[in-house]
Order: C-alpha cells, then sequence, then structure tokens
C-alpha cells in the first residue's frame, strides 16, 4: 500500500489527540487531588511541611487549630479566615539535609507556609531571605497582650484578649476566646541555647531577626550497661556500677569492657566515639574548643582543643582495634528493638534523649543508668560542669508565603501549652494502645518543658526509675548545653567536623592536619559569602528570553533554508511535513522545557548564584575554582574514572549470560527472564538489599566466602574496597545490556558458522573470528552507554555509603549534587554540570572516531 500525505497527516492528528487526552487525564487527575479545589467557600489553605507531618499527635493539633479557627471564624461574622490546614512530608534527610524539595518550592514561588526545619542550617536560608523576620509579629502579639493586661486591670474584671497580631479594639466574642487568649511567644521562655540557634545575626551589618521559632530539641547523655561494667569490676564500694568520671576512664573502659569470641572477632565493644550522637562537636566542647570566632568571620575548628579532643578519639579507635575493625562490628547495628545497647552489644554510648524512648520500648529488663557525659580532668579541675550539646528544629515562615500572618498563628498555637497538652496526650494514649511505655520528647520552651516531664515522668507510676531518672538527666543539661554556630556555612561546617574525624581516625592526615585542612575549606567558603568577588548583578533577564528566541527564530530559519534547498516536490519532500508533523510534540517539549534551562545553566556557570538572591557574572572565576581551590573537584573525578573499570566487566558479564541464554533448551525464556529482573529493580530498593550482603559480619557474601573458608573483607566500611564493592554490585544488573547482546547474536546468520564448521574451526576460533567482529557495532553501542553511565553514578553512593568512607564514594555528580543542593552553589554546580558534559562528549568523539578501525557493519 502506498503512503500519502493524507495519511501523514491523519497519523499525526492522531498522536496530537492521543497526547492531548493523555494531558487532560493528568490534569484531571491532578484537579481530583489538589486540597484547594476541594475547600469550601470560606476556606483558607495553610500548607505545612514537616519530617512528622503524618504523624498522629500532629494531626490532633492541626484538628484542634482548625476547630478554633471556625469559632473565631464564626464570633467574627467571618472576618478572620477560616484556615484549613494541609499537610506534606518534606524530602529532607533528616530535618534539614538535601532539601531539595524546599528548594524547588522557593524557586517556583509556591512553598508551603509553615515548614520544619533543622537549627543548625537555618542562618544558611535567613542570610538569602529565604524565610521571614519573626520579631515584627512576636513584638506586635507582645504590645497586645500588654494592652489587654492594663484593660483588665484598669475594667477590674475579666476582658476578652485581643486577636494574634490584632488592635485592643478588635471585635470582643467568647466563642474566640481560646484562641486569642494563647500567650505570646517570649524568648525568654525559652532555652538560651534554642533560642540562638533560631536568631541570625548579619556579621557584616551587625543586624538580627528571629526566624524561626524552636519546637524540637534534644541533649546528649552518656548512658551505660551496669551489668556489664560490674561484670568487669568498674564498681563503687557499695559493688554498684561505676560510670566513667573523665576522659581517661572512659578511654580505659572503653577497651576494658570490650569482649571477643574465640576466633578474636569482637563480641561487645565498651564505647565507640561516634556511634550514637556525640560527634567531634561534642569532644571539642568539652575540651573548652570553640568552632567558630564570637563575631562568626572566621572558623576556628583548628583550636589546639579541639585538635587534642580529635586526638582523643582516633587514639581510642586505635587502642579497639582500629576503625575499621570498629566500623565492620557496627555495621550490623540497627534501631529499636535490635539496638545493639539493648541487646548487649554496646556497653556504653553517648546519644540524644530519644534514646531513652527506646529504652522504654524494648529495653523493659535491661539494667542501665545514665549521666553527663565524662569531661576531660583538666578541664574539671578548672571547675567546668559537665555539658552537653543541642540538636533541634524551629518552625519558618518562607519569606514568599502566600499566608503569613494565618502561618504565624499556626505556629503561635503549635507552641502553645495547649497543643502541647494535645501532642503529650496523644503520643501518649498511642504508646498506651501499644502496650508501650510513654517518654516526652523534650521541649524548647522551659515551661512546657517541666510540665510534660512532671506529668508524664514524675507522675507515672509505670515508669521504672532508672527511665525517670534518664530523663532528669538529659533535662538538667539543657540548661548548660552548647548550640552548633549559627553561621551561613553551618551545613559546610557540620560536613567539615565529620570529614576531619574521618580523616584522622582513618589516618589520612595527622589530627592536626585534619583540622587545618577542613577548617581552610569551610573559611574559604565563608569568605566568598562575606566578602565576594566583584561581578555585574543579573537582574534583568529580558536579553536571555530575546536570546532564546533570536537562537530559535535562527534554528527555524535554516531549517526552512535548508528544506528549500532539497525541495524537489517529490514524495519524500511531502513526507517531510508528516515528520515534522509528527516529530511537533517532542519539538515542542523540547524548546519550552529543556532547550531554554539548558542554556540557563550555561549562563549561570559563569555566574554567582545561591537560587534566590540575584546571579552575579563572575566570568571563569566557577571553572578556575574547579582545578585551583576545590580538592574534592579531583577526588571526585578520580573516584568516577575508577569505577570505569566496571565498564567492561559489565560488558563481559552480559556477553556471557547472552551466550548462555541463546542455547537452544528448554526454558530458556525464563532464564531470561530470571536474568533481566535484576536490572529494572530500583536503585534504592537494589541499594538496600546490597547493604546487607555487603555486612562484613553477617551479610551473605562474606557468609558464602567463609564456607571455603577465606576471611571477606570489610567491603563498604574499607576506602580500599568500597568502590570496588559497588563495581561488584553493578554486575547484578547487567542483565540489561543482555537483552542487547542477544539481539546481536541472533542477528548473525548461522551462515557464517555453518562455513567455519566446514573449515574445521573450533568454538573459540568461531568466538573470536566471527561471533565478536559481528558484534562490534553492539560492543560500541554498549561501550559508549556503559561510560555515560557511570560518569553519572550517584545512588549507590548516596544510599549506602554517603559518600565515604574518607569521601572513597564521593562521585562526580554526588559532588555536583552537594554543590547545588545542600550548599546551594548553584553556579558552581552549573560549571561542574558542562565541563562533565565537555567530558562525556570528548570520550564520545573519541570512541566514535576509534570506532571505524576495529567495528564491523555487515553492510559496509
Amino acid at each position: 500500500m502506498g503512503y500519502s500525505i493524507r495519511d501523514s497527516w491523519k497519523r499525526a492528528a492522531g498522536l496530537i489527540l492521543l497526547a492531548g487526552a493523555l494531558l487532560g487525564g493528568l490534569l484531571l487527575v491532578r484537579t481530583g487531588v489538589d486540597a484547594r479545589d476541594v475547600l469550601g467557600e470560606d476556606e483558607v489553605e495553610l500548607r505545612f511541611e514537616s519530617y512528622f507531618a503524618f504523624s498522629p499527635s500532629v494531626r490532633e493539633m492541626i484538628r484542634e487549630f482548625e476547630h478554633l479557627c471556625r469559632r473565631r471564624h464564626e464570633a467574627t461574622d467571618g472576618e478572620y479566615p477560616l484556615y484549613k490546614i494541609s499537610v506534606q512530608q518534606s524530602a529532607n534527610r533528616g530535618e534539614s539535609e538535601d532539601p531539595t524539595r524546599f528548594v524547588l518550592s522557593l524557586i517556583g514561588g509556591d512553598p508551603a507556609d509553615v515548614v520544619f526545619f533543622g537549627d543548625h542550617v537555618m542562618a544558611k536560608w535567613a542570610s538569602i531571605d529565604a524565610f521571614t523576620p519573626l520579631r515584627q509579629y512576636m513584638e506586635r502579639d507582645r504590645e497586645a497582650w500588654e494592652r489587654w493586661q492594663e484593660e483588665k486591670e484598669r475594667r477590674g474584671r475579666d476582658v476578652l484578649p485581643p486577636w494574634p497580631g490584632a488592635e485592643a479594639e478588635a471585635p470582643r466574642a467568647e466563642g474566640a476566646r481560646a484562641l486569642a487568649a494563647i500567650e505570646p511567644i517570649d524568648r525568654g521562655d525559652y532555652f538560651e541555647a534554642c533560642w540562638r540557634q533560631a536568631t541570625y545575626t548579619d556579621p557584616k551589618t551587625g543586624d538580627a531577626d528571629v526566624y524561626g521559632i524552636p519546637c524540637w530539641v534534644n541533649s546528649r547523655a552518656l548512658i551505660y550497661n551496669k551489668d556489664i561494667l560490674v561484670r568487669h569490676g568498674y564498681t563503687n564500694a557499695a559493688g554498684e556500677a561505676r560510670p566513667p568520671r573523665n576522659w581517661d576512664e572512659l578511654r580505659e573502659m572503653a577497651v576494658g569492657l570490650t569482649e571477643r569470641d574465640e576466633q578474636g572477632n569482637m563480641d561487645v565493644v565498651g564505647f565507640i566515639p561516634n556511634y550514637g550522637n556525640a560527634w567531634l562537636y561534642m569532644y571539642g566542647w568539652q575540651n573548652g574548643g570553640r568552632f567558630m570566632s564570637e563575631d562568626r568571620t572566621t572558623v576556628t575548628m583548628d583550636d589546639p582543643p579541639i585538635v587534642d579532643a580529635l586526638d582523643y578519639v582516633v587514639d581510642i579507635y586505635d587502642r579497639l582495634g582500629g576503625v575499621q575493625e570498629v566500623n565492620a562490628f557496627g555495621s550490623s547495628f540497627q534501631s529499636g528493638a535490635l539496638d545493639p545497647f539493648i541487646l548487649g552489644k554496646v556497653a556504653m554510648k553517648i546519644d540524644g534523649v530519644w534514646s531513652v524512648e527506646d529504652l522504654a520500648k524494648y529495653g523493659e529488663n535491661l539494667n542501665f543508668g545514665c549521666c553527663p557525659a565524662p569531661m576531660p580532668q583538666e578541664q574539671l579541675d578548672r571547675g567546668r560542669e559537665p555539658i552537653s550539646w543541642i540538636g533541634g528544629s524551629s518552625y519558618a515562615i518562607p519569606a514568599n508565603s502566600d499566608h503569613k500572618q494565618g502561618a504565624w498563628d499556626f505556629i503561635r498555637f503549635l507552641r502553645s501549652r495547649r497543643a502541647q497538652q494535645i501532642r503529650c496526650a496523644a503520643k501518649y494514649y498511642e504508646n498506651l494502645a501499644k502496650g508501650q511505655s510513654y517518654i516526652p520528647t523534650q521541649d524548647p520552651n522551659r515551661s512546657h518543658n517541666r510540665w510534660a516531664y512532671e506529668h508524664y515522668v514524675v507522675d507515672n507510676d509505670s515508669l521504672k526509675p532508672e527511665l525517670k531518672h534518664a530523663i532528669k538527666v538529659f533535662n538538667d543539661l539543657l540548661p548548660v548545653s552548647k548550640n552548633r554556630p549559627v553561621t551561613p556555612v553551618g551545613q559546610k561546617l557540620w560536613d567539615a567536623q565529620l570529614s576531619a574525624t574521618d580523616d584522622a581516625v582513618y589516618h589520612r592526615r595527622t589530627p592536626q592536619e585534619a583540622c587545618e585542612y577542613h577548617n581552610a575549606q569551610v573559611q574559604r567558603e565563608l569568605n566568598e559569602l562575606l566578602y565576594p568577588a566583584p561581578g555585574v548583578t543579573i537582574t534583568d533577564w529580558t536579553w536571555f528570553i530575546v536570546l532564546y528566541g533570536a537562537i530559535l527564530a535562527a534554528l527555524a530559519v535554516w531549517g526552512v533554508r535548508n528544506y528549500r534547498r532539497r525541495d524537489t516536490g517529490g514524495p519524500g519532500t511531502k513526507q517531510w511535513y508528516g515528520g515534522l508533523i509528527s516529530a511537533a510534540p517532542w519539538i515542542i517539549g523540547f524548546v519550552a522545557l529543556i532547550g531554554g534551562p539548558l542554556l540557563f545553566s550555561i549562563v549561570l556557570s559563569f555566574c554567582r548564584y545561591d537560587v534566590l538572591s540575584p546571579a552575579v557574572f563572575i566570568g571563569l572565576d566557577n571553572f578556575s575554582r574547579m582545578f585551583v581551590e576545590d580538592d574534592l573537584f579531583f577526588k571526585s573525578l578520580g573516584n568516577t574514572v575508577f569505577m570505569i573499570i566496571g565498564v567492561p566487566l559489565g560488558l563481559a558479564t552480559g556477553l556471557g549470560m547472552a551466550l548462555l541464554l541463546t542455547q537452544k533448551v528448554r526454558g530458556v525464556a525464563l532464564w531470561r527472564t530470571l536474568f533481566y529482573i535484576p536490572s529494572i529493580v530500583p536503585h534504592v530498593a537494589a541499594s538496600i538489599l546490597w547493604i546487607w550482603i555487603f555486612n562484613p559480619s553477617g551479610g551473605l557474601l562474606n557468609q558464602a566466602l567463609g564456607i571455603f573458608g577465606l576471611e571477606g573483607p570489610l567491603w563498604l566500611q574499607d576506602p580500599r574496597t568500597a568502590k570496588p564493592a559497588l563495581i561488584l554490585m553493578s554486575l547484578w544488573a547487567a542483565g540489561g545490556t543482555m537483552i542487547i547482546w542477544i539481539a546481536g547474536l541472533k542477528s548473525i546468520s548461522e551462515s557464517y558458522y555453518e562455513a567455519a564448521a566446514i573449515d574445521g574451526a573450533s568454538a573459540w576460533q568461531k568466538f573470536r573470528f566471527i561471533t565478536l567482529p559481528m558484534l562490534t557495532p553492539y560492543i560500541l553501542f554498549n561501550l559508549i552507554m556503559g561510560m555515560i553511565i557511570t560518569f553519572q553514578v550517584f545512588t549507590q553512593a548516596f544510599i549506602m555509603t554517603g559518600g565515604g568512607p574518607v569521601n572513597s564514594t564521593l562521585f562526580y555528580v554526588y559532588h555536583l549534587f552537594n554543590q547545588a543542593f545542600r550548599y546551594l552553589n548553584m553556579g558552581y554546580a552549573a560549571a561542574m554540570a558542562w565541563f562533565l558534559f565537555l567530558i562525556i562528549a570528548v570520550l564520545t568523539f573519541f570512541q566514535l572516531k576509534a570506532s571505524k578501525k576495529w567495528v564491523h557493519y555487515e553492510g559496509g
């Protein structure tokens, strides 16, 4: 049957109608689930994004707030908005790391109205005006509250308080008293360390404001297993377990409490410095060190007390047998009921207050004690009391929120005593239904924290005395706790103290060198923020739109002129119209969604850009930074290049599987399916599975090696084997290339093999002189695709290793991701992306160029 222009139009129209139907269906589906489309006539949506958004206790607080809003709405004849809260889960790691969803919502101008955010990174966002300053709301509430108090005193009777943020003359209505009478938020009600983390002072101008209201806090203390201490003779005169009193005793007991089996493998460990939640921050502060100067312009992680603290941590690891052995033992650690401390595998740990809740749930028969973490004797001799450090989070309002007053009312309610009563009661009855004890979380508000402690701990006769004592220890440490430095480089400093610890305990650098090196890295980042290099600020992007339009117009003109030169009036020319119409959906999508961002990223690669502030053109500074200042650039590039080893291994594995599965045997289709399935398993699921397989102590791989009398390596815990482990994991998904190899093998004519058999060729000779030459086009394709995929490796490291140990699996794209979404160096990340494109383009070009000498095409 012939082909006509009418056929092409019909097919194109059919494709367009199909695309329109799919798009319409998606829009209808989205419309069906959008909360804004199911709101009542008077209702206003407030969006709440939280790490714990869907917990029952949060739901109960939201329900009460909506109820109070309705009462107030009715009492004011509709003047006060009828707020409805919609919740959404934050996509962060923890409370704040990698806040990709939050970044994208800010860029798109449609963030949640209230966000739950980690305190130690709030300064970064406050420095770029991502959050709404809250002091004005606090002062307005305080003034209204004081006027109400004065009016009560003047009238000598109870007077309904004013609405939050409103004037004293606001309408009076008894039905709205509950919401209106919530006391204003005051700094004096909060623990000082908690409030400092939510307050940002600009180091250059000295301007300060509050950018979040603390809502969650946790301190750290030492928890110890009394039975293990008694078993090893660490007792007092009464024969009771005696915890370590200073660093020297802690180091001694870390080794003295460690137990090994007959093969010399660690069975119980006395103390692991970085197991639990201590980190270098804890030890540095205990030793009298500071991580940043008072004026917040100088990073002081190389302070001698911090270096000495890191040396102390390294010494404990070395005495236990080295960090590799300790981490191998700890690789099987889990949480909850399988917590190694609860199982008696860890004698002591420095951990957060949340660990007491696990002890209440799962450690009913555990004989444990709790005390402040031991300090250096030298510091105790100076009269210093034991200290702790806090982590925590705050409620904040994004700068471009649509309902700031409503968001503030919601935050004010969430931090009220009424909300805390609801939250605690909901958690209490939830745990009671599960047959578990309830331990209230620590609250940054002194009064709320004291109330919860007295009501749910002191007055709770069902709690063991050990649990009550532990909560008291943690609470007593809150007033003397340290907070992480409030600085725009808070996330960078946090990562730096982790990296410095890794470098030192793995003996890649001495403690002094590790602290100095990573201190310099953070200081450079801080200097770039405080004293940015001069450049041209770009505030008007009209020129970019004009440029992009001109490029599109030029391409269209070129296409038309090229078409006219080839227009012969024949049937091929008429089919060109049909092809163009068929390709129109892709062309439109590329022009609207891909081409513009690609061109924009090129421009950004020459700019300093943090997403929210105007871009500043700085020329080639980003590219020079790669080769001159960023040591991790070469480290990540080297790690990625190493992974290329997996490309030929993957090709060989896939080809071997294809050769086996092209044999004419029964059930071969089933075997092909089974070998192909791993290649379509999501990377996240596969990564979690392989974490267990690579477990040094109980993993499947080392157990299999043990059958043959071989001692398995530490795999992901050892910098020398971490990358080979990921290469080994990649071979599991060789079924993807296997399908391509099978297609190639099926395309080889049997006549070649028959002729070779007549000439007496062996199986190896057939493979070498027939199969391989005929497969060279497929080898080229798989080789190019394998190289491209390898240079983009990310998920495995992100899920399985976090880039460690000692940055041994920090791959190029992972480093790029950190720069873009963790540190907001979008301009530098764009430069890295285009450099990666250049690498891949050059490698692909040379492969295609060289392929002319070794690739054989049957028709050529």
